[in-house]
């Protein structure tokens, strides 16, 4: 028998998969919504548009909001300490962090900035335009890229607490949710393999 899902607004129920029997198992989809490395990969190798693929290799490498990437100066950039300082709204209140940089999004990033003036904006775009052109381009929301860095670190084996900071949540549980979704990946991988004719 092939996988069995309910399908009932924002969560899916897995009932069965295959000869493994799961017990009813609530998950929201929104969590589930992501790109896989080599998805996500081929789908920015082919936009030709400077600053467009400069913002989704921004995303996809970072994990940052989206209002944070538009938000970002290039005097929030220390490219000498590979760190950057992201600022978003919340309840009316500015808020900070500081991140580090992944090295292969410095290098492009170094050069992408390369002319600006310290005090422009990396991306110079609205938060609409860029939902915009992530449909139009990766056929997702800019908030995809985010989920999809959570799981490709996950799947690298990485620490929880570092990605719960690097991301920005308030309560590590938000954070924890991911790790819902690799187990499951597992489960598919595990249904390919035979044990009997």
């Amino acid at each position: 028998m092939d996988n069995e899902f309910i399908n009932k607004p924002n969560e899916v129920i897995i009932l069965r998969n295959k000869d493994l029997t799961f017990s009813p198992q609530s998950v929201k989809v929104d969590n589930y919504k992501y790109w896989t490395r080599d998805e996500i990969n081929y789908l920015i190798q082919e936009v030709k548009n400077p600053m467009h693929k400069m913002l989704f290799i921004f995303l996809w490498r970072s994990g940052v909001r989206i209002t944070e990437a538009i938000n970002l100066k290039k005097q929030d950039i220390d490219f000498k300490n590979n760190v950057m300082t992201l600022k978003w709204l919340k309840s009316r209140k500015y808020k900070y962090r500081v991140v580090p940089i992944h090295q292969t999004l410095k290098d492009v990033l170094e050069v992408f900035t390369a002319t600006l003036n310290l005090d422009c904006l990396v991306f110079p775009i609205s938060r609409q335009r860029a939902w915009q052109l992530t449909q139009e381009h990766m056929k997702g929301n800019p908030h995809k890229f985010r989920h999809s860095f959570a799981i490709n670190w996950l799947r690298c084996n990485a620490d929880l607490v570092i990605l719960h900071k690097i991301l920005g949540h308030s309560k590590i549980q938000t954070t924890m949710e991911y790790l819902k979704i690799v187990p499951i990946d597992q489960g598919k991988e595990l249904n390919k393999i035979y044990f009997s004719d």
